[in-house]
């Protein structure tokens, strides 16, 4: 790139105001008197001297003044003292090769042996670093187990400003406590403290040293508020729920809204496929029975919260007992989880850990094997991680229970159960929820 200055100094200011520099006659038979370059300023280092400077990655063309004005031959050579640094053309085009530090002699030709000289500065225009800033508010940081990774290249910045190459460098100095990529970004592994070293990669050497602790957490739960919500069944004839504790016209518990209720002693209640109960009676080869929650508004989750049937009930509206039946085969083993948002496409919603020969299964927990009729008590709901989504309709289907749960298609590879599917004829699910994990 070519490029022009013009720095005046005294000569040339003198020449522009039309009268000679002091001590110079205005006539010398023709000859030169003086030579001045515009581009020169006077530096005073101990000895006044002339100097000019440029970078290296630019070339500089040299204006020439001449004095007398009346000089006869006014052309001039130019030569330097060191060609690798620079080469000079013959009308004064300065072309850098290296930075550094050149004498620049500017000659006259008419005989009259005037010259003179400048230093030439020829500037490395790779401005390197002279400081890594880290920004106050990520001094000595805290991250936490599982949070978010932290940016710290978009914390550290270089002095000067134009520092010609801003690339820098991360490494952990423990890597089992925190990582480092190449683009700044630290993951945390484990508690404790180290530092991760920063270093500049154009030339000038610098590093320093980032202080980090890595804090445990705290993972808590947050359900899904459910006020809102409500729930529709898809059962064998199209039959609601499977009343309990009363009459069909005037049911205790059973219905799809007792499973938001808060109660483990109230339920949703289904016939299972070749069950006989509550009047109803569906075939062994139906589909298993499902419901489906509407949220009113897509949310996101990342756990499913269930709930077994277990304790008493008492029914707000006419005061009725439900007495408590704790047997598992009442209980669900296994869904098959789907979501939407238009309430017609449904897309499949896998578990967190699948388990058994069906990856899409979410296996519900419980306290004993999973196949007959012992009583238990399941005292708290359950927290099933499954994949994080985020949908307005959820799907459930009630697909493992004592009439499916077979060691051929079904079965939780921790629980054998009698290898032969076993009776009950309905599943109750006292509770059914969603929500995801706040880190704190």
């Amino acid at each position: 790139m070519k490029k022009i200055i013009y720095l005046s100094v005294l000569a040339v200011i003198m020449l522009v105001s039309g009268c000679d520099p002091q001590g110079f006659e205005p006539d010398n038979d023709g000859k030169v008197t003086s030579i001045a370059v515009k581009e020169a300023v006077y530096v005073s280092t101990g000895t006044p001297s002339m100097q000019i400077s440029f970078k290296d990655n630019e070339e500089l063309q040299l204006n020439v003044v001449i004095l007398p004005q009346s000089a006869k031959n006014q052309k001039v050579t130019f030569t330097n003292k060191h060609p690798e640094l620079m080469t000079v053309t013959e009308t004064g085009l300065l072309k850098p090769k290296a930075f550094g530090t050149d004498t620049l002699i500017v000659s006259a030709t008419d005989g009259s042996g005037v010259s003179t000289r400048f230093i030439v500065n020829i500037v490395d225009h790779m401005v390197k670093a002279t400081a890594i800033n880290i920004a106050a508010a990520a001094q000595n940081k805290q991250l936490k187990i599982g949070g978010a990774p932290f940016d710290l290249a978009a914390n550290v910045t270089l002095a000067p400003a134009d520092t010609w190459n801003k690339a820098l460098s991360y490494a952990s100095n423990d890597e089992a406590i925190v990582t480092v990529d190449a683009a700044g970004i630290v993951t945390t592994v484990s508690v404790g403290s180290t530092t991760v070293t920063i270093r500049t990669t154009d030339g000038s050497n610098l590093s320093v040293n980032w202080n980090v602790s890595v804090l445990d957490v705290t993972r808590t739960p947050v359900d899904i508020d459910r006020t809102s919500w409500t729930v529709t069944t898809q059962t064998h004839n199209g039959y609601g729920y499977a009343w309990d504790g009363n009459t069909k016209e005037s049911p205790v518990t059973g219905l799809p809204e007792h499973m938001f209720d808060g109660q483990s002693g109230s339920y949703l209640s289904l016939v299972k496929p070749g069950g006989n109960a509550a009047g109803q009676q569906p075939p062994a080869d139906s589909e298993a029975p499902s419901f489906i929650v509407d949220m009113k508004t897509a949310q996101e989750f990342e756990y499913i919260k269930w709930a077994h049937r277990s304790g008493a009930y008492t029914n707000p509206d006419n005061g009725k007992a439900v007495s408590t039946n704790n047997y598992n085969y009442l209980r669900v083993y296994g869904i098959y989880l789907y979501g939407s948002n238009d309430g017609t496409n449904f897309t499949a919603i896998t578990p967190a850990e699948p388990a058994g020969n069906d990856a899409n299964i979410v296996w519900i927990p419980q306290k004993v094997s999973y196949v007959g009729g012992v009583t238990s008590v399941e005292d708290k709901p359950y927290i099933i991680p499954i994949t994080p989504s985020t949908y307005r309709y959820v799907k459930v289907i009630l697909t493992v229970q004592s009439r499916t749960y077979d060691v051929d298609k079904y079965q939780h590879p921790d629980y054998p159960g009698k290898g032969e599917p076993s009776s009950g004829n309905t599943m109750q699910i006292a509770e059914f929820g969603l929500g995801k994990i706040v880190i704190e």
